[in-house]
């Protein structure tokens, strides 16, 4: 029996020491991915696959890294928490996956996080916009600009751009919404703002017309939207509907085509912020936007592709240095991610990360939708 629990504990010591183990020559280098690819939010995961796609035919057909394929496994987490954390546990399992994409929702990744940083496996959450969605530790990177960042260029289309003095803020009742909320309102407020109504909405409401006539109420210059494009659409519709007069302004997250599919003309005028710069874009963003047209019928890209798209580039170039430098482990591809410097990026004209983790100069350019299409907003 006492031999038993020997052999035992000499497996479970060898299995403690699989996360560092050296990718050999020849072996892929394989990411995973958990996301909602069912569900209410399986449209996003779908544009994940997009990005993604474009990413790995770039870097395979190059040769891969050195010669290594990278390779995606795709797991659908329904952006539930309660799945996200069982993915990871079945990722950080998995010795031979050396990093983690995902989460969508800001709740499934602070679900996983903490395994994850216990497994020491990266987890890229490369679209939620939290502000504090790196606290969970070292090995929790972010890629899209928070909710700061975000409510800095939001509030200076409000206040310096259509001169509002009043502003009403409807949110998603979730960790994202409420940061939303909570940034712009701050900085809103800072700036002599009147925030006149603040009101929150379940992620499965399809009625808002109560808040919608409050908010008529109150005339306000402009409404803030902390929404994802199916719920902003439908706002939008129903405000038509109500005769609600005001200026509307939406976080990044309703950035995407499929606004239109929903809203259709009821979106027109809404302002949001795109990490895209149409007029003056980088050759790397450049490629990457004639590359998705080409790819998908001419539909315009959007945040959630781009931003799959940069999370691969980005792990593909950690693992170039770790495997220069000595080896590709989990251990030293974080410490590479962490170094990104000036990386030319798709979603950011430079991307470099900061003690956090998080972007270290995020750039967000006002675009507004007019007739199916985003377009750069000048006024």
């Amino acid at each position: 029996m006492k031999s038993y629990f020997k052999r035992l504990m000499r497996v479970f010591a060898v299995a403690a020491l699989i996360p560092t183990i050296i990718v050999n020559a020849g072996d892929a280098i394989v990411f995973g991915v958990a996301g909602p690819l069912s569900g209410d939010n399986a449209e996003y995961g779908a544009l994940w696959r997009r990005g993604i796609d474009i990413a790995l035919e770039e870097i395979n057909g190059q040769g891969g890294i050195n010669g290594r394929k990278i390779e995606v496994i795709y797991e659908d987490s329904r952006s539930e928490p309660r799945q996200a954390a069982n993915l990871a546990q079945k990722f950080v399992n998995d010795a031979t996956i050396l990093a983690e994409l995902g989460d969508f929702t800001t709740n499934a990744t602070w679900a996983a996080s903490p395994i994850y940083q216990k497994g020491g496996l990266i987890q890229l959450a490369f679209n939620p916009s939290h502000p504090e969605l790196t606290k969970g530790g070292d090995f929790v990177f972010q890629l899209c600009p928070t909710q700061t960042d975000q409510a800095k260029a939001l509030s200076k289309v409000v206040t310096d751009r259509l001169r509002s003095r009043k502003v009403a803020i409807l949110y998603l009742n979730t960790d994202f919404g409420k940061a939303v909320r909570d940034q712009v309102a701050e900085q809103l407020r800072s700036k002599g703002v009147e925030v006149v109504a603040d009101d929150g909405y379940q992620p499965t409401d399809k009625d808002f017309r109560s808040q919608l006539t409050k908010v008529k109420s109150l005339n306000p210059d402009a409404i803030v939207l902390g929404s994802y494009y199916t719920d902003a659409a439908i706002i939008m519709k129903q405000a038509k509907d109500l005769g609600v007069k005001a200026d509307y302004v939406a976080s990044s997250s309703v950035h995407s085509p499929g606004l239109f599919a929903v809203g259709g003309d009821a979106v027109n005028g809404l302002i949001t912020l795109s990490v895209f710069d149409f007029v003056d874009p980088t050759p790397t963003q450049s490629n990457f936007i004639a590359k998705y047209r080409a790819a998908y019928n001419n539909d315009e890209p959007n945040t959630f592709a781009v931003q799959a798209y940069d999370a691969i580039k980005l792990l593909a170039a950690a693992a170039k240095r770790a495997d220069a430098s000595g080896g590709i482990t989990r251990r030293s591809l974080r410490d590479e991610l962490a170094k990104t410097k000036d990386f030319a990026g798709a979603s950011q004209r430079a991307i470099t990360y900061g003690p956090t983790r998080q972007l270290a100069d995020a750039q967000l350019f006002p675009v507004v939708a007019r007739d199916g299409d985003f377009i750069p907003y000048e006024k």
